[in-house]
């Protein structure tokens, strides 16, 4: 199967095709379809992906009859598939079945969104129909799936429905700096994104009504399945969501379910098979954890060790049944995988992956590997996506029981914070070189193989993945007395929170962390200055300020000078904010002497650029022009495209205003291609336009529309639904 970027080779490849049998230039083409040359030698080379405007305007101009057009949507992203396999022993659930098919065509007639729930006891198997109905469905909704567990019946805490958004907003195409920071806003956005689509989402083990309020799309051809142990009366009240409620199993669906699972055994007396589909209360969950015990036993062993007692309890809708249950498997185990499964219960993140497990464990990552696999064998554990584990809620909860007395279990815990704590500070030294980071992270403990990383993505791969479990893993340091971990952990976060901006996580791991450094002034310093910036990021002002202040007060006490530079500068970029231009030169002054001091380059460049910012207001634009230059000399020095891109626009700005307008031009020019190196598509757009707006005052309107095409261009490929950039740049278009 070709890939992406094997597809946008092929486009490039037929637009030069085209191109040279008319016999034209890159620069004739340009002229034509007022495109940059540069982007269309780009598009020629497979260095960037076509978007719908780029390939319609291209078609058109070179007469390719849709040729161009078909090869750039092949090129654009594939719709998520994010449904788990479903069971491969699926049995029974006929009923089930034909009333979910029927609902969904119920629905279909009204022209709006399909929603149904799947409600009923644990244990019932309400997953495993979902998957099943799911999977069977799936062809009728070309813009593909989605799946999240909400987990919301478990110790664990549910999901957040945010970082729930986040998720699917990302696998939607939209990137992370576009996010918005606000549910309401995540959500309308995601309504957004799926009201043209036909897309079938799965939200599982959901908690109630609100929990699912803002993860529902509001309009178009879309379905919803939710699975939960509550009846959700409130969303169904509001969405008219038909209800198909899950029980134990009929006698003949479960002497079924029994007899797929055992396999070709002999011949088993069907009257002992329906002796044990009834001591196992006819739960699914129940029926193939015995099965698994049939494959090694006799039916009649397994039936004789079910008592009176166990019966009552199987025949109860709560945890008490399913914990005994689990409990046969477990007694089953070789030491091993016993030990595997016990220490398993300490993580309660979403998913393990398999070096996870391995630190956790104190062991190789092959030997692990061979654990989860046994425990994979027993039923007890299971990998919903390549390479992550996870336990069903309930089994997380018994597992979760042994490990809270096993005398192993505080190792455990601080093997597995280690493990993250190195994971994440190794993958910012990759995204962030040039960054002085001067926490001194404990020596790793044995037996503790750390992730490595051999590129920026598979850092960012790294830290996005396990993103998800950074809370639980924090909670679970907390739990075991392991302080420093905790508070330590999310300051190794840093470099990875500046570039995705997860603020969820950003502010609540931080929040952990202010709780663990209690007493500890130089770490909580560090973690009160953090949670500063992201509630500065995020608008909330008033906390920033807070926390700013608490940051400054306690390096102050505690000597922390390069840390006291930091809180410094993010006060003055607060203080810009709140429009306090006194008080922001006072701080931004005082934060580049101590980085000067401490010979932090990075924080004396961006510093720098904030005084200038200072000295600009204050009209004094040819000190502002010398603090630019030099902002943007050190951030070359240091590698950072970032900044280079930031601090020539800012230079740009101020040689517009002095008059010097090709200057000007030209540093515009520099910082929206410093930008595209970096990657920073949001700079870049903001370079581009302000370049197309100073060639328009200069009398150049030609070239100023090429530049806010490119600009346009960028927007669009981003797919931002109501861009308010996008829709001024074409008011702009319309007056050129």
């Amino acid at each position: 199967m070709a890939t992406q970027e094997q597809i946008g080779e092929g486009f490039g490849h037929a637009l030069r095709t085209r191109r040279e049998a008319l016999g034209w230039s890159l620069t004739d083409l340009a002229n034509i379809v007022r495109y940059d040359k540069s982007l269309l030698s780009r598009l020629e080379n497979g260095r960037r992906k076509p978007t719908e405007q780029h390939a319609r305007a291209l078609d058109n101009a070179l007469g390719a009859e849709g040729q161009l057009i078909t090869l750039a949507r092949r090129a654009l992203p594939r719709s998520p598939a994010q449904l788990p396999a479903a069971p491969a022993r699926f049995v029974g659930r006929d009923d089930e079945l034909s009333s979910l098919a029927a609902a969904v065509r119920e629905f279909a007639d009204t022209g709006g969104p399909t929603v149904v729930t799947i409600d009923g006891p644990p244990g019932a198997g309400k997953t495993a129909l979902a998957l099943r109905f799911a999977h069977a469905i799936a062809h009728d909704f070309p813009g593909g799936q989605l799946y999240a567990d909400l987990r919301g019946h478990s110790s664990g805490d549910p999901a957040d429905p945010s970082d729930v958004l986040e998720e699917f907003l990302t696998s939607l195409g939209v990137e992370s700096e576009s996010l918005p920071a606000r549910l309401e806003q995540r959500a309308s956005l995601l309504r957004s994104a799926l009201a043209p689509t036909r897309t079938l989402l799965l939200l599982d083990n959901a908690a109630d009504s609100d929990q699912l309020l803002h993860l529902l799309p509001g309009a178009g051809e879309c379905a919803v399945i939710v699975t939960s142990r509550d009846r959700l009366s409130g969303m169904a009240m509001r969405t008219g969501a038909a209800r198909v409620t899950v029980s134990a199993m009929d006698s003949a669906e479960s002497v079924r379910l029994l007899t797929t699972i055992i396999g070709n055994r002999g011949t088993v007396d069907s009257a002992l098979l329906a002796d044990l589909a009834r001591r196992c209360g006819h739960l699914p969950l129940a029926l193939r954890i015995a099965a698994e015990r049939v494959a090694l036993s006799e039916v009649a062993d397994v039936v004789e060790e079910l008592d009176d007692s166990r019966l009552d309890a199987l025949d109860v809708a709560d945890a008490m049944p399913v914990r005994t249950i689990i409990s046969w498997s477990y007694g089953r185990l070789d030491p091993g995988s016993a030990r595997m499964f016990r220490l398993l219960g300490l993580h309660r993140g979403p998913y393990l992956s398999v070096a996870a497990a391995a630190a956790l464990a104190g062991i190789r990552v092959g030997a692990a590997r061979r654990f989860l696999d046994r425990l994979a064998g027993a039923h007890l554990i299971h990998n919903p996506r390549r390479g992550h584990w996870r336990f069903h809620d309930l089994v997380a909860d018994y597992a979760a029981e042994l490990a809270a007395g096993d005398p192993e279990a505080q190792v455990a815990a601080a093997r597995l914070a280690s493990w993250y704590l190195h994971g994440y500070s190794r993958a910012g030294k990759v995204l962030a070189p040039y960054r002085d980071n001067p926490l001194q992270v404990a020596d790793l403990l044995p037996d503790v193989e750390p992730a490595s990383f051999t590129s920026e993505q598979d850092a960012i791969a790294w830290c996005r993945a396990e993103l998800p479990n950074v809370l639980p893993v924090l909670r679970l340091a907390l739990r075991h007395g392991d302080r420093e971990a905790a508070w330590h952990l999310p300051l190794e976060l840093w470099s990875y929170l500046l570039l995705a901006k997860p603020w969820g996580v950003w502010i609540a791991s931080h929040q952990l962390a202010l709780s663990a450094s209690a007493g500890n002034d130089y770490a909580h310093g560090w973690v009160a200055t953090n949670l500063a910036e992201g509630y500065r990021r995020m608008g909330d002002r008033d906390r920033a300020a807070s926390y700013y202040a608490l940051g400054r007060e306690l390096r102050e006490r505690c000597g922390d000078r390069p840390g006291l530079a930091w809180s410094l500068a993010g006060s003055a970029l607060l203080a810009i904010d709140l429009g306090e231009i006194a008080q922001a030169k006072d701080f931004s002054e005082a934060a580049v002497e101590l980085f000067a001091e401490t010979d932090n380059s990075e924080g004396r460049a961006l510093l720098l650029g904030v005084l200038g910012d200072m000295q600009d207001a204050l009209e004094d634009h040819r000190a502002a022009l010398d603090v630019f230059t030099e902002a943007a000399e050190l951030m070359t020095e240091l590698g950072s495209l970032q900044g280079v891109a930031q601090m020539l626009t800012r230079s740009a700005e101020v040689r517009r205003t002095l008059g010097d307008h090709d200057a000007a031009l030209t540093d515009f020019v520099a910082a929206a291609n410093a930008a595209r190196q970096a990657g920073d598509s949001v700079a870049e757009v903001a370079a581009l336009s302000s370049y197309a707006h100073l060639l328009a005052d200069v009398g150049r309107p030609d070239e100023a529309r090429q530049a806010y095409h490119q600009a346009l261009a960028i927007l669009e490929s981003r797919a931002e639904p109501d861009d308010t950039q996008a829709a001024a740049i074409r008011t702009r278009l319309t007056t050129l």
